[in-house]
């Protein structure tokens, strides 16, 4: 297996510089390699399994190489861009479970649902999950891994207050109200600029952000359930439940927060562990952070059900060969492996009752919020009007500074729906 030296012996970021298939026909004939690009950064743990993967691949396939390269996720965007303009291209792509609309309109990614319908392991993948790596009826992804936002708060000062960890948003303020009056910190952190939390609230709710009618995508920021929800998260920031400090800003600014003994709650996914380790001033205080499900208006709130799809690329020279490595990565053996290594979960839901998910404390709270997911607009569109246009963060932000929250949402739902509609071009 062929990774840069730097991808090969530290974790440090590495800028792509791959090339496709080296030789062969164009129906997945002969090749002496094939190229993976992976989305992050190298580590050890993700160089082993890429080894192993390599491994596997040739028992069928002897003396074809894969090539890793490992590209930022800041840099995607225009590395797939430029591959796309005829520049250096993978076989295979790690592109986000939200990207894949996104990415299929533009005709990076090929048509795999012929061979996804031949493949046994895709009957064990999470239906909903799998349908997400859709575009207009055809495959064009396949789940990798998943991951889920989660609570994080200070077992150590729970427990010490006499609280279990919040389940509902009632719950969540006393919880909150406690830590602030018995300890001078924020109890709970909502940034205005942080969409996968916001929705948890909205779908608590049992509101929408967008749904759709036909061929046609119609705003759903006006529903009654909505706007409470809406107004309800605003409210945790106008009422000093969280800092005005994290107004317009995403959920990274708390993870030093809680990590420094500066806040009891935040949501954030099990990737930020990590994270906390390194900002902690005091290690010991990152063992006493615990995690439980998102509490909701009544229970448990839906989480985005975030992860990655393995695609693969349109100009490879060995589509066969591709997906045939595709399913090599993206079986239970090869996605349980990469989201043990990377700190997700696999996309597998029978995996999910395992002892090592649900008796492990750290695991055990994702575990359990992996069965209670949602997925945002499956639109090429979804990230003009996220992403780019920030029209939920905005509109949250717009009400915390004094907006009246249903002129502020009727306004942002027009945006929602116009953008949403817009040809793809």
């Amino acid at each position: 297996m062929r990774f840069s030296k730097i991808a090969a012996t530290t974790a440090v970021v590495l800028l792509a510089a791959a090339c496709g298939g080296d030789s062969g026909s164009g129906d997945g004939g002969e090749a002496e390699s094939l190229t993976v690009w992976v989305m992050g950064t190298s580590q050890e743990s993700l160089v082993e399994y890429f080894e192993d993967a390599e491994a596997r691949f040739q028992e069928d396939n002897p003396g074809v190489s894969v090539d890793v390269e490992f590209i930022p996720w800041p840099d995607a965007q225009e590395s797939i861009t430029n591959a796309l303009a005829g520049g250096d291209a993978p076989d295979v792509l790690e592109v986000g479970n939200d990207q894949v609309a996104g990415w299929a309109s533009q005709g990076a990614l090929l048509d795999i649902t012929h061979q996804v319908g031949e493949w046994d392991a895709a009957a064990g993948i999470d239906e909903n999950a799998l349908e997400y790596g859709t575009y207009e009826g055809v495959q064009y992804g396949v789940p990798w891994f998943s991951g889920v936002r989660t609570l994080y708060y200070r077992a150590d000062w729970l427990e010490e207050l006499g609280h279990e960890p919040p389940q509902t948003w009632d719950d969540l303020v006393e919880v909150a109200e406690a830590i602030q009056d018995e300890y001078d910190v924020p109890g709970f952190a909502a940034p205005t600029d942080f969409t996968n939390g916001i929705a948890s609230f909205i779908w608590s709710n049992g509101g929408e952000i967008a749904v759709q009618n036909g061929d046609a995508w119609e705003g759903r920021l006006t529903d009654p359930a909505t706007v409470e929800a809406v107004e309800f998260y605003a409210s945790l920031s106008t009422d000093g439940i969280s800092p005005q400090d994290y107004v317009g800003q995403n959920e990274l600014i708390a993870l030093a927060d809680i990590a420094n003994s500066e806040l009891g709650m935040y949501i954030d996914g099990g990737w930020a562990i990590g994270a906390m380790e390194e900002q902690a001033e005091d290690p010991s205080v990152v063992e006493n952070i615990a995690a439980a499900p998102i509490p909701g208006a009544d229970g448990i709130a839906p989480a985005f059900a975030g992860g990655s799809a393995l695609t693969v690329f349109t100009t490879t020279e060995h589509p066969d060969l591709a997906f045939e490595l595709l399913t090599v990565l993206g079986d239970e053996e090869g996605g349980k492996g990469y989201a043990d290594v990377a700190g997700f979960f696999p996309a597998y839901p029978a995996l999910l009752d395992d002892d090592e998910y649900q008796q492990d404390p750290a695991r055990a709270a994702a575990a359990t919020q992996m069965q209670h997911t949602r997925f945002f607009p499956t639109t090429p569109r979804w990230t003009a009007a996220d992403q780019d246009g920030k029209i939920l963060p905005g509109a949250v932000l717009d009400i915390v500074r004094g907006g009246d929250a249903e002129e502020v949402l009727e306004a942002a739902d027009e945006e929602l729906t116009s953008v949403l509609n817009e040809p793809v071009e």
